[in-house]
């Protein structure tokens, strides 16, 4: 050994690094992913999950559908139908002649004293009459008005509250159900009943899920809302009230006028609602001054409720209060959205069309009115089975009024 090596300090030597020591780290990352992959796919071969794990979010969707008046309190609806109906021009019952047992909100059906002897006394018994009083809303009835539904006045028969609480609305309304991802539109055909050629034409050529509003002062009209139920669709009754420049602007005989004294509006209502029967409600034929006017609509609408009618307006004037009054007195309203041809012209009812199918998509639903011109029946003819094509579903009227009364 030197002398050098003796004096020079030892030296560890260092030790040489071991290769793919900490290369386990590396596939860490790929181990994790792979547990967390096979774990989904077990998830979607094993569990019952219609979405099959895809990703989704939950929203609220307000005004999807139409507005409801929601769960009223009786009392304050018999008192705001009771102080509507003393306003002059609408005594209660003026003309009319209600048989002593009519079920009302005024008064409450007094039971016959055969019917208080015909109550069940068995199990079996009120089982049978429970099956007897179920709902029959989902069947059609297309034949004549229901007598159990109809009360004497000096002009004919008026609709009115079943004894059991049967409501016409929705006695004579076409079944429909709405489906909570479908968009919805309702058709509302009016003045038939004036032309007996136009009347012809759109019961023949336009589907069943089309409501049709026949003209109080047209002709023949128990015949011809009798082929139109028997065709399957719901049917209106238009009642001409005061438009602006009025007797100027002519809305006819009976017409609906914010002066009206003595009864006289109740008067006219009941010779109105008299020209036929089978009808879910009442639409309003011109009408701009009498629709602003909350004293005069007031009446009305409680006048409808009591009857268990609903209320379209057409969407003619914005200054209508319908809307506004209907739900305070317990009476549905549905205000149309479009007058599809407000203009005539194919292109500017093509766009009409068109708008009613945007605002169905935007918000769940739309009404739409047009009168029976021949055009316009074409239009609807050809247009509707497209829009069915494209997801749309068409419902009557009564589908979209407000439900609770």
């Amino acid at each position: 050994m030197a002398a050098d090596e003796l004096n020079a300090p030892l030296k560890r030597p260092a030790r040489p690094v071991r290769k793919g020591r900490l290369r386990w780290l590396f596939y860490v990352p790929l181990v994790l992913a792979g547990v967390v992959f096979v774990t989904a796919l077990m998830w979607t071969a094993l569990v019952d999950d219609p979405d099959g794990g895809r990703a989704f979010a939950v929203a609220e969707v307000k005004g999807a559908g139409p507005e409801t008046t929601g769960s009223i309190d009786k009392t304050s609806v018999k008192d705001a139908r009771r102080q509507a109906l003393a306003a002059p021009g609408w005594e209660m019952e003026a003309g009319v002649t209600a048989p002593s047992h009519a079920g009302s909100l005024f008064t409450d059906p007094v039971p016959s004293d055969a019917a208080a002897s015909s109550e069940p006394q068995t199990d079996f018994e009120r089982m049978q009459a429970a099956l007897q009083q179920a709902p029959t809303s989902t069947a059609f009835f297309a034949g004549a008005p229901l007598p159990e539904l109809q009360e004497s006045s000096a002009y004919g028969p008026l609709p009115r509250i079943g004894d059991d609480g049967t409501l016409p609305r929705e006695a004579y309304a076409r079944p429909a159900y709405l489906a909570p991802d479908q968009p919805h539109i309702a058709i509302i055909v009016g003045g038939l009943g004036i032309s007996q050629t136009g009347t012809q034409r759109a019961i023949r050529a336009l589907p069943s899920d089309v409501t049709f509003a026949f003209a109080a002062t047209g002709s023949s009209l128990n015949r011809w809302a009798g082929d139109a139920r028997a065709d399957g669709h719901e049917i209106l009754l238009q009642a001409p009230m005061e438009p602006f420049g009025y007797p100027s602007t002519d809305s006819g005989e009976h017409t609906l006028l914010v002066s009206a004294k003595s009864g006289a509006n109740a008067d006219s209502l009941a010779w109105i609602l008299s020209r036929t029967g089978g009808y879910t409600g009442i639409m309003n034929y011109l009408g701009g001054r009498f629709t602003a006017e909350a004293d005069a609509m007031r009446p009305l609408l409680a006048s409808l409720g009591e009857r268990g009618l609903l209320y379209v307006d057409d969407g003619s004037s914005d200054l209508s209060v319908a809307g506004r009054l209907g739900p305070s007195l317990g009476t549905p309203v549905v205000v149309a959205d479009r007058i599809i041809d407000k203009q005539r012209q194919p292109a500017l009812v093509a766009q009409a069309l068109d708008d009613l199918e945007t605002i169905a998509r935007q918000k769940g639903w739309a009404v739409g009115v047009a009168s029976a011109f021949p055009s316009t029946v074409s239009a609807l003819a050809e247009w509707m089975p497209e829009a069915q094509a494209r997801g749309i579903a068409f419902v009557p009227v009564s589908a979209l009024a407000q439900q609770e009364e």
